[in-house]
């Protein structure tokens, strides 16, 4: 009885697990029915439209059936991810998964025993309109509410989120304002929304156009977002404005702009395809797929800003978003998110009740060589660099890694250290700059390089940088900056030959790691990048004048968009076999010859 006890409130304890999702999407012209089946549970039949996207509640793990020719097909899937049915001349039709960078929490990998169904989670609304808007309260009231539920049954359809008017209200909009953002601003000092739920208000001010980039139609703050505001009049149609709602509401709640032109996401809405009659009103799968992820953090308990996400959500849309951002490379949207996101690296404060951690000793006298002082002094200009960037309209992406690769080399030529040469100093911007890059430790989790970077930063040093470092990257990637920084760091410490064989290294320890992001070319390319940048010409300081005003990136890593990529371990077992197949060594000749081109800042 005792242990029956127990058990009881263990069971009570644990935390609520909801159902986990995944999106499939039939971009195929006829209606297709699949069936999707999981151990122990009753077995689902869900039929898509032409062009629908739709979420499906599993529990775990499944197995997705596919009406083909001769037979039906069969295939894995897994929770959190989305999936595509597409034309296929041979069997009629066939699944693809969207590809996602990176690990998904480890608990995606088994099912929920008792996981509690995905209810329609309702979400209350205050409509309101501005001062100067000359309709009567019935008319506008009217017209809102219809167009808000049209837009919540799109939402709805797509990830479980019903919006539902709490209230009218009316508000008083700055005349003195002239943007979208500028009265957006305006709307959130001004009203307050409905306990959980959202303020939705439209303006009839007229907005600043300019002939080439037309005002958008509203506007939003990252999710969760308690406000969103309309322009009232535009787009001229009520399909096309219901779609512009589609389209904020749905950056309300996580979604950013793609270039699939039949998503309400893409970025030029009011393009008359909304009139159309057999247009329906969709989300891209992966938009579709934060959506759902975002809907059920808010299902588990108070979502108030994106720092109350789970480490399991943090981490499943972290690789939403980094596909969204392949997808639409530099989207400053996606980088909002991979920069929130990538800060749960950050090791938590100490509790009010633990003892105030003591400061680093000071790192030992036998790493204080020139090189290393003046590497420390570089670390320390990146982070300053960093912590000035993250304001609104700071660079971000690529632009973000120049600004870094600039405070380098000013801070490694500016550097006051006795007897420092120039070999010195372009070694410590070498070294400072791979490690200021480096927010996974990759550095300092190889026993190669270890010893080397051990005194260069102190723990608590490091969490400062990481924490500020936000997302910087390459060719658009955050993954292909990390592994640039790897062959920095790799390049100036060991010798060509070892440094190249730690790049391989990496890659196939990825290959054996892919599933379900998969692994390629682009990255050992970037690592290999880094290590010929660390192996440039350093007898002079002429290299380091010429970072220190660097503008772009393209010369330092090539084009890497038409290697393979996104492999599953298999396929790139099957392609490449091992570090000595030949097939593996002549697309690693063909890397060197693309990366050993002159490099010219």
């Amino acid at each position: 009885m005792r242990r029956f006890l127990v058990g009881l409130l263990a069971l009570a304890a644990a935390p609520v697990a909801h159902a986990a999702v995944v999106v499939v999407a039939n971009f195929t012209p006829a209606e297709v029915t699949v069936t999707v089946t999981e151990p122990d549970r009753p077995k689902q039949m869900v039929t898509l439209a032409p062009a629908q996207v739709a979420p499906v509640t599993v529990a775990g793990p499944a197995l997705l059936i596919l009406p083909a020719t001769p037979q039906h097909l069969s295939f894995h899937i897994d929770p959190y991810n989305a999936y595509v049915i597409l034309p296929d001349p041979q069997t009629g039709r066939r699944l693809e998964g969207v590809e996602l960078p990176g690990m998904p929490p480890e608990r995606d990998a088994r099912p929920e025993l008792n996981p509690v169904p995905r209810d329609v989670r309702k979400v209350p609304v205050t409509l309101f309109v501005d001062e100067i808007d000359p309709r009567a309260d019935d008319l506008w009231q009217g017209l809102l509410r219809k167009r808000l539920t049209d837009a919540s049954a799109v939402i709805e359809a797509h990830c479980g989120v019903k919006f539902e008017v709490a209230g009218f209200a009316k508000w008083s909009s700055d005349a003195q304002a002239s943007t979208v953002p500028e009265l957006l601003a305006d709307f959130q000092q001004k009203t307050k929304a409905p306990p959980g739920g959202l303020a939705v208000g439209y303006t009839s001010r007229k907005v600043e156009e300019k002939p080439k980039e037309p005002a958008p139609f509203g506007g939003s703050r990252a999710a969760p977002a308690a406000h969103v505001l309309m322009r009232e009049w535009v787009p001229r149609s009520e399909p096309e404005r219901t779609e512009a709602l589609v389209h904020h509401l749905g950056r309300a709640l996580g979604a950013v702009p793609v270039p699939d032109q039949g998503s309400v996401m893409r970025e030029r809405l009011g393009d008359g395809l909304a009139l159309h009659a057999q247009y329906k009103m969709r989300f891209d799968p992966l938009n579709a797929l934060a959506l759902n992820i975002w809907a059920d953090e808010a299902r588990s308990g108070k979502l108030l800003t994106a720092a109350d996400v789970s480490p399991a959500g943090r981490a499943r849309l972290r690789r939403v978003y980094g596909a969204l951002l392949k997808a639409r490379p530099g989207d400053p949207s996606a980088l909002v998110y991979l920069n929130e996101f990538d800060r749960d690296l950050v090791q938590a404060p100490p509790k009010k009740d633990e003892p105030k951690k003591e400061p680093d000793p000071p790192p030992p006298p036998k790493v204080d060589a020139p090189r290393d002082v003046i590497a420390r002094v570089v670390l320390s200009a990146v982070t300053t660099k960093a912590r000035t960037s993250a304001t609104p309209g700071g660079p971000t992406g690529d632009d973000l890694t120049v600004a870094y690769v600039r405070a380098a080399a000013t801070a490694a030529l500016a550097a006051e250290v006795e007897k420092a040469t120039p070999d010195d100093r372009v070694g410590g911007f070498l070294l400072g700059l791979a490690v200021a890059l480096d927010d996974t430790d990759a550095l300092r989790a190889d026993e190669v390089t270890r010893e080397q970077v051990a005194g260069i930063e102190s723990a608590s040093v490091r969490d400062e940088r990481r924490e500020v470092l936000g997302n910087p990257t390459v060719r658009g990637r955050r993954d292909l900056c990390r592994r640039f920084a790897a062959g920095v760091g790799t390049g100036e410490l060991l010798p060509r030959q070892a440094a190249e064989a730690a790049a391989v290294g990496r890659t196939f320890a990825a290959a054996e790691n892919a599933r379900p992001a998969g692994v390629g070319l682009p990255a050992l390319a970037a690592d290999l990048a880094g290590l010929e940048f660390a192996r440039q010409p350093r007898d002079d300081l002429a290299r380091l004048t010429e970072l220190a005003s660097l503008r772009s990136l393209a010369a330092l890593v090539p084009e890497v968009g038409d290697l393979p990529d996104a492999l599953s371990a298999e396929r790139f077992a099957a392609r490449y076999g091992s570090a000595t197949d030949p097939r593996f060594l002549a697309a690693l000749t063909e890397l060197r010859r693309r990366v050993r081109a002159p490099v010219k800042p």
